[in-house]
């Protein structure tokens, strides 16, 4: 059985986020639903390696996060199916969506 040391596991586990977020950056700029299209990809992290990611997105202050959340659920299948178009890898991770308020803006 091949065991790889902590330090590379968890550089290879980064690279593939990385693979991930540069996937998902052109997925959800193809996606045709508008309030998807606000929200903001923040990063991609492993949970808790890179079988399993967890994607990031922030959500303005003025749009409804739980629907927000409803949409992102109702394309998860497509969006995984685009990286896995774009990542070459035996198995591709599953991802799981997360949505934070974004910081508010100053107005002058």
């Amino acid at each position: 059985m091949h065991r790889e040391v902590g330090g590379k596991r968890h550089h290879k586990d980064l690279q593939v986020c990385r693979q991930v977020f540069d996937a998902l950056s052109y997925a959800l700029a193809e996606l045709a639903d508008p309030l998807i299209g606000e929200l903001v990809l923040a990063e991609v992290t492993p949970a808790p390696d890179a079988a399993r990611v967890q994607v990031t997105l922030l959500c303005p202050p003025e749009l409804d996060r739980d629907l927000a959340a409803e949409r992102l659920q109702g394309v998860a299948r497509e969006l995984r199916g685009e990286v896995a178009a774009e990542l070459c890898r035996r198995r591709v991770p599953e991802l799981v969506f997360r949505i934070d308020a974004s910081a508010p803006t100053l107005e002058e």
